[in-house]
């Protein structure tokens, strides 16, 4: 009886105890209004949670539920904010449902034996564990959360076979688990229409796929690639958790879902190269992560995927204590547009917008932008191109990324420049939204340096572009991205 009397009086505690809100930054992250992913508290049950709710005179309806996370995501009918749902007996903690965008997709230009893609296993040692040690991934199962997994391609066929299949279609298959819980045409916003067929109709997945399982060895068409590509794993079993549909965005209810799915079929990995937002540890598919991992399972989180935020900035999922954050590394080797300046050849990289080769007459010569200490100007300020004369001309502006983004560009364009040239900081090639029908283009950092030496020297010296891509060896290649 007296154990029972202080089992008792524990759940009391636990169910008066006030809970926390986690509101989100309006405006900088985008999430489903009317719709929270609540917590219960430590030793509460489902149903007691419910039955809290319901006391408390909260009208919902559950989107979905966690077993491991101990926990649901609900579109809130009743007109109670995340502050009021915290102080509800029960609840540890709110969020809002957010949005996650769905990977950008770059198609490649790449064949097997451009030195880019030869050189990427050597870079990171995935060679010596291949030859040396015979490490491919046999008997472990990576849960990939993404897009789906086209498990048609040759690249995730059996050895023998001519195409890859989906466990539920075939025997033998490579991709023997997964889920579709969203549908083709889910956006984020609309409902998801979930299947058993995780089929990718975007590509980010099969590609994230590819990287770690993807055996162009069995390729059996006739003549082989002249180097077959080998992923990381290349005899690994995947799982395709899909939680985007073709297009748009998709919500971390469903993101939750699909981790805890992958953990009970038995993946011994999960891999998210999602990005998204950037946040603090105490987010749900963190807190799911950690928990995960203290189960035994690995998880692997994209650091940011696209960098927009800066080089401090780390997505949400891998903010946990137990989760592996992981970025990327820039590659050796880079296939790029060029132009000369000086008598030297420089890589650059068009922005997103422009994603083209930028041609311009020889007569459109540099002016590098300085601020008031001689310090090259980041364009942000439309101000700076007072009483300079750049028409016609291309800019050279210092790039920090995460500082006005397109901004910039508009600037140069308003002031009449033909094109701008940002100086990567502090190395490497650094990707960039631009501005719409601009061109617009980043540079290496010691590319910058090197230009601006020139123009002391000779201010009438010009830029020539040249036609055609081709590789060069990349500033910072072989280390951590700084943009990314």
């Amino acid at each position: 009886m007296k154990l029972t009397a202080i089992l008792s009086a524990l759940a009391a505690a636990a169910l008066v105890s006030a809970g926390k809100f986690h509101p989100v930054e309006e405006g900088k992250v985008d999430f489903i209004p009317n719709a929270y992913i609540i917590e219960y508290s430590d030793g509460i049950r489902r149903n007691a949670a419910h039955n809290s709710l319901k006391a408390n005179k909260v009208d919902y309806k559950v989107r979905n539920e966690y077993n491991i996370f101990n926990g649901a995501a609900l579109t809130i009918k009743s007109g109670h904010e995340g502050d009021a749902l915290a102080k509800i007996p029960g609840i540890k903690n709110v969020w809002r449902v957010t949005l996650h965008k769905i990977p950008k997709v770059n198609k490649s230009t790449k064949k097997p034996t451009d030195p880019e893609v030869v050189s990427f296993h050597r870079m990171t040692g995935v060679d010596v564990l291949h030859k040396k040690h015979k490490l491919t991934g046999k008997g472990i199962k990576i849960g990939i959360i993404d897009t789906g997994v086209d498990y048609k391609h040759p690249a995730f066929a059996a050895p023998g076979a001519n195409k890859g299949c989906f466990a539920r279609n075939g025997k033998n298959c490579r991709v023997k688990y997964g889920w579709d819980f969203v549908g083709d045409d889910y956006n984020g916003s609309n409902t998801p229409k979930p299947d058993g067929d995780p089929m990718d109709c975007n590509g980010h997945g099969s590609h994230v796929a590819g990287i770690i399982g993807g055996n162009a060895l069995n390729i059996k068409t006739s003549p082989k690639p002249p180097q077959p590509f080998v992923g990381v794993a290349p005899e690994v079993t995947i799982g395709a958790y899909r939680v985007f549909g073709c297009y748009g965005t998709s919500a971390d209810d469903v993101i939750l879902a699909a981790m805890e799915l992958a953990f009970n079929e038995g993946m011994d990995v999960i891999n998210m190269s999602l990005g998204g937002s950037s946040s603090y540890k105490s987010n749900p598919t963190a807190i799911l992560a950690d928990k995960l991992v203290a189960r035994g399972m690995a998880l692997a989180a994209g650091a940011g995927n696209e960098g927009a935020d800066g080089v401090w900035m780390v997505a949400d999922t891998g903010l946990g204590d137990l989760g592996t954050s992981v970025a990327s590394f820039d590659n050796t080797y880079g296939f790029y547009n060029s132009f000369t300046y000086g008598g030297v050849t420089h890589p650059y990289a068009p922005s997103d917008a422009w994603n083209m080769a930028i041609k311009l007459p020889a007569n459109a010569t540099l002016v590098p932008i300085f601020e008031k200490d001689g310090s090259l100007s980041d364009g942000c300020d439309e101000e700076i191109y007072n009483g300079i004369d750049v028409k016609g001309k291309v800019i050279l502006a210092y790039g920090d990324e995460s500082r006005c983004l397109s901004g910039r560009g508009v600037n140069a364009k308003n002031a009449g420049a033909a094109a701008i040239l940002t100086q990567t900081t502090p190395a490497g090639i650094a990707t960039m939204g631009g501005s719409y029908n601009y061109p617009m283009a980043s540079i290496e950092h010691d590319a910058g340096e090197k230009m601006i030496a020139v123009w002391k020297k000779n201010a009438k010296s010009r830029l020539t572009w040249i036609k055609d891509p081709s590789t060069f060896i990349i500033e910072n290649g072989g280390s951590p991205s700084l943009q990314a």
